[in-house]
């Protein structure tokens, strides 16, 4: 999962909010307001029905983007006298693509530049929606895909299995439970650790640390040119350029329109919890 702050946010993130709940945003603002100077949040709502959830936040908040887009390109290339490719370079940055030597040198010839698109979503599930004990990981949507499991906030970066999610849980646990104790001094041996090692800030820094989350990533390919590449970029496409990037290709489509206000009307609060800043203004019907 990617960390990103709230003064880079865009129309169509998907964030995890409070409670970790995937959130889409609809729209957004940067320009401050008289109550603070932070972002303007619009969620589409739960329910068609209801009114979009607003949020106001201070611009340096950290969002976890519950769907993360990236964009590479391959580069397919061989001798010239060789039958199929030979090489293979995979590059995150368009004008490294443009001075690629497979496109300079005369005796290699480029087969194939494909444009990779890549969409990587974190959900929250429970425990006892993992695979069973022994039960293999269900099969990702495509075959350019993979599906696994992490933690929320800490542990291996990809457990592949249920039985993965719960070993680590059991191993964490443990360790709670051998070095986290009191120390009986007259003994001279710690006493097993009390409580759940989720609310022991030595094993967690926050409850939902431990929090298992299904984590999808699918790749989809599409064949470009030289000429089809973003110009005017010296660096890899951000979260941002790449969404618009995914849309201007077909790999995703945009969501509905928002409703085209996105001001803050009557009934809105602030709330400023102590030491953190604008941390919140909402609105007073339907808020998150």
């Amino acid at each position: 999962m990617h960390s990103i702050a709230a003064k880079d946010l865009y129309a169509g993130a998907v964030v995890i909010t409070d409670g970790l709940r995937p959130a889409s945003i609809a729209a957004l603002d940067g320009h401050g307001s008289d109550l603070s100077d932070g972002v303007h949040l619009l969620f589409e709502p739960d329910e068609p029905h209801l009114p979009a959830p607003r949020m106001t936040v201070d611009p340096d908040h950290v969002f976890r983007l519950a769907r993360f887009h990236h964009v590479a390109w391959i580069i397919h290339s061989r001798h010239y006298r060789a039958r199929s490719a030979t090489d293979r370079a995979h590059i995150s940055v368009p004008y490294a693509v443009r001075g690629h030597w497979a496109f300079a040198e005369k005796w290699s010839v480029v087969d194939r530049l494909a444009e990779e698109h890549t969409i990587t979503t974190a959900r929250p599930i429970a425990l006892d929606a993992l695979p069973g004990p022994g039960e293999p990981t269900p099969a990702p949507p495509n075959p350019d895909s993979s599906l696994f499991y992490r933690f929320y906030g800490q542990g291996p970066t990809v457990l592949t299995t249920g039985d993965a999610v719960r070993a680590e849980l059991a191993r964490l646990a443990g360790i709670h439970r051998r070095e986290h104790g009191r120390t009986d001094w007259e003994m001279l041996h710690r006493l097993p650790g009390e409580g759940d090692m989720r609310e022991c800030h030595r094993c967690t820094r926050t409850p939902d640390d431990l929090v298992p989350m299904e984590v999808v990533i699918e790749r989809t390919y599409r064949d470009v040119t030289l000429d089809d590449l973003p110009y005017g970029w010296d660096y890899e496409l951000g979260p941002a350029m790449a969404y618009e990037r995914h849309l201007s290709m077909g790999t995703v489509t945009r969501g509905p329109r928002p409703r085209p206000t996105i001001t803050l009307g009557a009934g809105t609060f602030a709330g400023f919890p102590a030491g953190s800043g604008p941390a919140a203004v909402r609105s007073g019907a339907g808020a998150r």
